[in-house]
C-alpha cells in the first residue's frame, strides 16, 4: 500500500507543477528582476557585462549637483523607475506560459524605451542571471519531489 501512496503523491506532485507553472515561472521572474536592478544599479553594467554608455557631460554635472553618484549609469534618481519595473504574466495555458519583465506605469516605459536607441533594453537578462534564478527554482522542485 505504502508504494501506491508514493505513487499517489507523484502524481499529485506532477499536476501542481503542471498546474502552477504561470505562478512558477513568475516565481523565477522575480528573481530575475531583482538580479537586473542590482547589477544596473551596482554596476551600470548591460546584459552582456559591459559597461552601459556613460552619462552626457550635461547629465553628469546634474546629477553630481544633486548629490547623485556618476560613476557609471544606473538609472536611478528618485527610485520610480526600478520601484515600477517587475515581471508579468501574459499568458498561461497547455503548461506553456509567457512572462516579461517591464515598466508597470508610463513614465518607466518611456524612460526604458528612449533608453534603447542608446544604452540597449537594459532589462535584458544575463546568462549568469539566467542560470542563478533558474538553479533556485530548480533546488525548490527538487526539495518539493523529495518523498
Amino acid at each position: 500500500m505504502a508504494f501506491e501512496a508514493e505513487i499517489e503523491n507523484i502524481r499529485r506532485i506532477k499536476a501542481d507543477i503542471l498546474g502552477t507553472g504561470g505562478k512558477r515561472l513568475l516565481t523565477i521572474a522575480f528573481d530575475l528582476s531583482a538580479l537586473i536592478k542590482l547589477r544596473i544599479q551596482t554596476k551600470g553594467e548591460n546584459a552582456a557585462g559591459a559597461k552601459l554608455v556613460p552619462y552626457t557631460p550635461f547629465t553628469k554635472s546634474d546629477r553630481k549637483s544633486k548629490g547623485y553618484q556618476i560613476a557609471f549609469v544606473d538609472f536611478t534618481q528618485t527610485g520610480q523607475l526600478w520601484a515600477s519595473v517587475g515581471p508579468r504574466l501574459v499568458s498561461s495555458a497547455n503548461a506553456v506560459s509567457t512572462v516579461v519583465i517591464e515598466s508597470r506605469n508610463a513614465r518607466g516605459k518611456e524612460i526604458l524605451d528612449k533608453a534603447v536607441p542608446k544604452r540597449g533594453n537594459i532589462l535584458e537578462v544575463s546568462e549568469s542571471e539566467t542560470k542563478m534564478a533558474t538553479d533556485a527554482y530548480r533546488e525548490g522542485l527538487i526539495k518539493l519531489v523529495r518523498i
